[in-house]
């Protein structure tokens, strides 16, 4: 922890003379204090803070503003009418107001106001005491939004209303925008948020030094604080952001330096590849490896003849190849005499990785064995001796390998696959079954570089750009209206052409008792009533099965084998074929519903075709309330800008919270303050003391 330094001049990066509260001294380094310590929260309204993760008076000093809004002046109510979708402020007397009871608790009180130009209505919703706070004649200056009702009438939708008692804020007055908690409004939380800056921002230290808050042209944490919930110009409130945003990246970055040379004292057993065995192992795999491959093989045998335990990140998009990759890293290991532990999320995966890799193994001299939590008693009993005594080298599993049962000889090196579906103490359970392993985590769900840089800066990642060659081009289209009556004509000529579908559907069980009075576009579909109506159709001859989550394990693989042998040309499915299924001669994949899915998994799904030389297609069935959605997977099959789309419109969630989508609450512009996460991955790098700071929980340095 740093000492208290002076505070720089006022005008300083910001251009503002708002006085700072003069620092209190505090014994040790006690918190600032329970959110109940402030005046007018008690403990029910406080309990609500906490679904926007404020329980402290220290939470709410850095709960970031989500915008800022500048109040506008009084103009004319004739001209304020025709600027729909606007934020104007008008002024005028009010004609008496008038209450209507909806049913039940539901209200809407209706109030006029009129000026020389014209008159304008505002609406109240469920607010019936409004009615009382009018008064008829007397002049009001109402705030809001333009809006135009079904029949063409212009209205204010709950504005803001102010009196000569309780007048509206002036015109160019700053004001911070929050995102409430269900319960409290806006107003409120930024009068609190303003009451606990100006009380206790002056009790916060910098643990930056002037230097760096130079460079960066940051305020001084107190002051920063002060800015963002009383900012005094616009300049000072940007400024107040980022330094506000700087803090849960330092923090982020801190326990991930911190985890990192943890592993750097590790003392890992090396497998070194030798140019024979490097030479022997690439020419066993019936391909050549493309130039990104070829890059990343590289960085897996060096990061695997080291003493330092590996732990990388394999990015890639979907089918740009990574298997492989994992099996070059899981015979390199074994030539050393360990053991490799290569897990997927689901069985049908894991099976896809066993089956897809075992017939190269063999070739190899490699014995590998499949683990899963279906399996016989017998036959998992027989897999646990043999793995114990060293007989199966590469194990392939789901989370059964968690089992305190699944003991390994000497596991040297575990590979996780769709890593993100699992947690970081599941991923250090697998890695704590042996001493100091190597990790190897993979994914094809594409993480946009800040995130990437955010949640695993602890690892080194390896980015596998492009697709194998001999690959066909995948075209998506958003089919709707009449287009989709041309849907079997369309599947039935690509059939007879030997090609294969998959037709996804979101949900398993028929129609439910809520769905009958929808009309048909509004149902969801279901697999098994779409199976039903295929086999009655004339593509039932070309071959049709039905797969999903439900089903006994031994049962979906068989139907799921019968489509890999091509018996049959239709997979009817959930979307559990979302990762596992590689069938290269599938070549059209309909996605029912496709408005409740996400990008990421969209693109997942696309990718189950256009894996063979045949240009493939991905036909979405959805609402016009996913356009947008649709929209960008014509566009593009770049997973990665695919994942930057997701990131924009889903939110990024908190970095130090759980929430992993929606607003940060924590002021950080993935665009914006990519500069501020680089610095703060270098900073508490190279400075120990400042990493510590950090590196706690709730670690905000106070003054001694």
């Amino acid at each position: 922890m740093s000492a208290s330094r002076p505070s720089r001049d006022s005008t300083q990066s910001t251009g503002t003379s708002v006085p700072l509260p003069e620092p209190t001294s505090i014994a040790g380094a006690d918190p600032l204090g329970a959110l109940t310590d402030l005046a007018g929260i008690g403990p029910a309204r406080a309990s609500k803070f906490e679904a926007i993760g404020v329980r402290t008076l220290r939470d709410l000093l850095f709960l970031a503003p989500r915008g800022l809004f500048e109040w506008p002046g009084v103009e004319a109510i004739a001209t304020s009418r025709e600027r729909r979708g606007a934020r104007v402020r008008v002024r005028g007397v009010a004609v008496p107001p008038r209450l209507v009871r909806m049913g039940g608790k539901r209200s809407l009180v209706r109030i006029t106001v009129e000026d020389e130009s014209g008159s304008i209505e505002a609406l109240f919703f469920n607010q019936p005491w409004m009615r009382d706070n009018v008064r008829g004649g007397e002049t009001y200056e109402l705030c809001g939004r333009v809006q135009r009702g079904k029949g063409g009438e212009v209205m204010l939708v709950t504005p803001r209303l102010g009196s000569s008692e309780r007048p509206l804020p002036p015109a160019g007055y700053l004001a911070p925008r929050y995102q409430a908690p269900d319960g409290v409004s806006e107003e409120a939380l930024a009068a609190f948020c303003r009451a606990a800056a100006e009380q206790h921002a002056g009790r916060l230290d910098e643990p930056l030094s002037e230097r760096v808050l130079a460079r960066f042209d940051l305020p001084e944490l107190a002051r920063a604080v002060l800015h963002a919930h009383r900012p005094p110009t616009r300049g000072a409130f940007e400024a107040a952001r980022r330094r506000l945003a700087f803090e849960p990246l330092l923090a982020a970055q801190a326990r991930l330096a911190i985890r990192r040379r943890s592993a750097d004292r590790g003392r890992a057993r090396p497998a070194e590849v030798s140019p024979e065995l490097h030479a022997e192992i690439l020419g066993r795999l019936p391909f050549t490896l493309t130039q990104a491959q070829a890059r990343v093989v590289s960085e897996l045998r060096r990061d695997l003849g080291r003493r330092v335990p590996m732990r990388r990140l394999l990015q890639g998009d979907v089918g740009a190849g990574k298997t492989v990759l994992g099996l070059y890293a899981a015979i390199a290991t074994v030539e050393a005499n360990g053991q490799a532990a290569f897990m997927a999320p689901t069985e049908l995966l894991a099976e896809q990785h066993y089956y897809g890799l075992r017939d190269l193994l063999t070739d190899a001299g490699v014995e590998a064995a499949l683990f899963t939590g279906s399996m016989p008693k017998a036959e998992r009993r027989v897999v646990l001796e043999r793995l114990a005594r060293g007989d199966v080298q590469v194990l392939f599993g789901t989370h059964a390998l968690f089992s305190g049962d699944v003991r390994f000889s000497r596991l040297d090196l575990a590979i996780i696959d769709e890593q993100h579906r699992f947690g970081v103490e599941q991923r250090a359970r697998l890695a704590g079954k042996g001493e100091d392993v190597h990790l190897l985590l993979m994914t094809a769900t594409p993480i946009p570089r800040t995130l990437a840089l955010t949640l695993y800066g602890d690892l080194d990642v390896s980015m596998l750009e492009g697709l194998p060659p001999g690959r066909g081009s995948i075209t998506t289209r958003w089919v709707r209206g009449q287009e989709r009556r041309r849907i079997s004509a369309f599947l039935e000529e690509r059939m007879e052409r030997g090609e294969q579908v998959y037709w996804v559907c979101p949900r398993i069980g028929a129609d439910t008792a809520a769905d009958e009075d929808k009309p048909a576009s509004a149902k969801l579909a279901s697999a098994e009533r779409r199976h039903e109506q295929v086999l009655a159709s004339k593509l039932a001859p070309f071959g049709v099965e039905l797969v999903h989550g439900k089903l006994p394990a031994d049962e979906r693989s068989y139907r799921l084998d019968r489509f890999r042998r091509g018996e049959i040309a239709m997979l009817v499915a959930t979307t559990v074929i979302e990762v596992g299924v590689d069938v290269s001669s599938a070549t059209v994949i309909v996605i029912e519903n496709a408005e409740r899915l996400g990008l990421a998994q969209l693109h997942q799904l696309r990718g189950r075709v256009g894996r063979g030389p045949v240009d493939s297609h991905c036909l979405l069935l959805g609402n016009p309330s996913a356009e947008e959605r649709f929209r960008v997977l014509e566009r593009t099959r770049d997973g990665f800008e695919l994942a930057e789309e997701d990131l924009r419109t889903r939110g990024m969630g908190d970095l130090m919270g759980l929430r992993q989508s929606g607003l940060n609450t924590e002021g950080f512009d993935p665009d914006a303050d990519l500069d501020l996460l680089l610095a703060a991955r270098d900073l508490v790098r190279d400075d120990d003391e400042l990493a510590r700071t950090y590196a706690g929980r709730g670690s905000e340095p106070l003054t001694p």
